[in-house]
């Protein structure tokens, strides 16, 4: 299974897809769409900091959330490798919900696509998606960490 969410590459100067959720087990590659996501919606990160009253207090949440990224993603690799169909869901969910709060687009239409294949118990197509999952990840931490972390 294709995944183009984030480029095969982790080039910053390849163009990056969407992943449509209203297709997340149809087509996780991103397909013929023309439709693009920015890996972090600023507009979100505003809205945590609104939500907290601080944007120290949200600036330390997303630094948490890219200090953990690493242990999430191996968790929940580790989880689809031994073909633990509830450790995997767990970890997904946990990173869907983190993903979302912080604004993490695509790697939520990732974690929704992958959360789908889990709930069907396609844990070899799940597989799959994780080296995409894992380009978009880093990429998304990066952005993370220059666009919003090193602003001050």
């Amino acid at each position: 299974m294709a995944l183009s969410c984030c480029s095969a590459d982790d080039s910053d100067a390849e163009p990056l897809h969407s992943v449509d959720d209203a297709d997340a087990r149809g087509d996780l590659s991103g397909g013929d769409r023309t439709d693009r996501t920015p890996l972090v919606d600023p507009d979100v990160l505003h809205d945590l900091e609104d939500q907290l009253d601080s944007a120290a207090a949200a600036r330390a949440f997303v630094r948490d959330y890219v200090a953990v990224w690493d242990e999430r993603e191996l968790r929940l690799s580790s989880a689809v490798a031994r073909q633990n169909q509830a450790a995997s869901l767990d970890a997904v969910l946990s990173l869907k919900i983190t993903s979302t709060m912080v604004g993490a687009t695509q790697l939520v239409a990732l974690a929704r696509g992958l959360e789908k294949l889990l709930r069907e118990g396609s844990l070899d197509e799940a597989a799959a998606v994780l080296p995409h999952l894992h380009r978009c990840g880093l990429r998304t931490m990066r952005e993370l960490t220059v666009m919003h972390l090193q602003k001050d």
